[in-house]
C-alpha cells in the first residue's frame, strides 16, 4: 500500500467515525428531547433544540454520507476483492442508503400520514446500525490476514 493510500485512511476513519458519532448523537439527543413532548405546545424550549438537534442531524448526515462515499474506492472495493467482510459491510452499506432515502422521505414525505412510521422505523435502523458498526470493524479485524514476525523479531526468540 502506497503511503498516501495509507495516510488517506488513516484521515478517513476517525474522521468516519466522527461523523458517525456526530449523526448518532444528534439523533438520540432529538428521541430523547421528544419524550413526553406535547406536539401543540410551541411554548417549551425543548421544540426549539429539537429542531436545531434536526438540522445538525441533517447536516452530519450528509458529511457522512460524504465520507462513506470516499470510502468505496478505497475500503469497500479492496476488501470485496479480497472476499473480506463481504456480509457486515454490504449490510451496513445498505442500511445506510434506506436511512439516507428514510431521511429524504421524512423531509419530502410523499404522504402526511406515511411520517411517523417512517420516522419510528428510521429511528430503528439507526440504532442498529451505530450498533453494527463496531461488530463490522471487530469482524474485519479476524478477517484480516496475520503478518509474520518480522526478522529480527524472531531471531530475538531464539536467544
Amino acid at each position: 500500500m502506497s503511503t498516501v493510500r495509507a495516510f488517506a485512511l488513516a484521515c478517513i476513519s476517525p474522521a468516519g467515525y466522527a461523523g458517525v458519532l456526530a449523526v448518532a448523537i444528534s439523533g438520540i439527543c432529538w428521541i430523547l428531547l421528544g419524550l413526553g413532548l406535547t406536539t401543540d405546545d410551541f411554548t417549551n424550549p425543548r421544540h426549539l433544540w429539537r429542531h436545531r438537534l434536526l438540522v445538525s442531524h441533517g447536516v452530519a448526515a450528509y458529511c457522512l454520507l460524504w465520507l462513506v462515499g470516499s470510502l468505496f474506492p478505497r475500503h469497500q472495493r479492496g476488501a470485496w476483492r479480497a472476499r473480506r467482510n463481504r456480509a457486515s459491510g454490504s449490510t451496513l452499506t445498505i442500511m445506510l442508503l434506506i436511512l439516507a432515502l428514510g431521511g429524504l422521505t421524512l423531509y419530502y414525505p410523499p404522504n402526511e400520514d406515511w411520517r411517523n412510521a417512517i420516522s419510528i422505523s428510521h429511528q430503528i435502523l439507526g440504532v442498529i446500525l451505530v450498533l453494527a458498526l463496531p461488530l463490522h470493524a471487530w469482524l474485519g479485524s479476524l478477517s484480516r490476514p496475520k503478518h509474520h514476525a518480522t526478522a529480527p523479531a524472531r531471531q530475538a526468540e531464539h536467544k
